[in-house]
């Protein structure tokens, strides 16, 4: 459906300038004739894999698919910031993130399905603590903190993702958490596919103090 025919479906409901319907139609052409997202071939991901160290994961996952693995696989902490942008009036303050993402070269066995990605998020992380999601979720609903999305909670079959990737189950979220003690993270999660849902409890551990994440155990500059 075009932008005009949008704009025509809505009619009682919203009335545009043919101005309007110009540059809405521009942007759609603009979108449309956009190349699709670049994505990693084998050998390129391979070789970012094998730059990056590793970190033990135990997981368990139990509901619609049940299965448990202990493994060793390359591991990326990365953490986003809020920065030293001012808040809008009226919004509520950005919150800091962490995310801990886990991929396997080689798909590994878990029950009915196979890990090759997982990544868990610590939102709202300030350091060392217990992160209530639950807890988040509602502050998140009353404007009191940023509202925050599920795309960096998942666990993936397939590096190219798809419909058996489970997702952070936004409506099961009572009594979900996530913690780090600074040398590692927790995690006790519902997920979601298009037709499974779990919940995945676990751990990501770093053996050696070398490969523990900075980030991890440093408190995060809010201001």
């Amino acid at each position: 459906m075009s932008w005009n025919q949008a704009a025509a479906a809505a009619e009682p409901l919203m009335r545009t300038s043919a101005e309007d319907n110009e540059l809405l139609d521009r942007w759609s052409s603009e979108l449309d004739a956009a190349p699709d997202l670049w994505v990693e071939d084998a050998a390129e991901r391979r070789a970012r894999l094998q730059e990056l160290s590793k970190a033990t994961l135990s997981l368990t996952i139990c509901g619609d698919v049940e299965g448990t693995i202990t493994v060793e696989l390359p591991c990326e902490v990365s953490e986003e910031r809020p920065g030293d942008l001012s808040p809008v009036d009226g919004e509520p303050v950005p919150m800091s993130w962490l995310i801990a993402r886990v991929e396997a070269i080689v798909p590994v066995a878990l029950g009915r399905t196979q890990l090759t990605s997982f990544s868990i998020a610590i939102p709202g992380h300030v350091g060392p603590g217990l992160y209530p999601l639950d807890d988040l979720r509602r502050r998140a609903e009353s404007d009191e903190v940023e509202w925050w999305e599920v795309d960096d909670f998942h666990l993936s079959p397939d590096a190219r993702g798809g419909e058996s990737t489970f997702y952070l189950d936004n409506d099961a979220l009572d009594g979900a958490w996530v913690a780090t003690t600074g040398a590692s993270i927790a995690f006790d999660v519902p997920m979601a596919s298009v037709v499974s849902e779990v919940r995945v409890t676990g751990t990501i551990t770093w053996a050696e103090p070398r490969d523990r994440p900075r980030t991890l155990a440093e408190p995060t500059d809010l201001r």
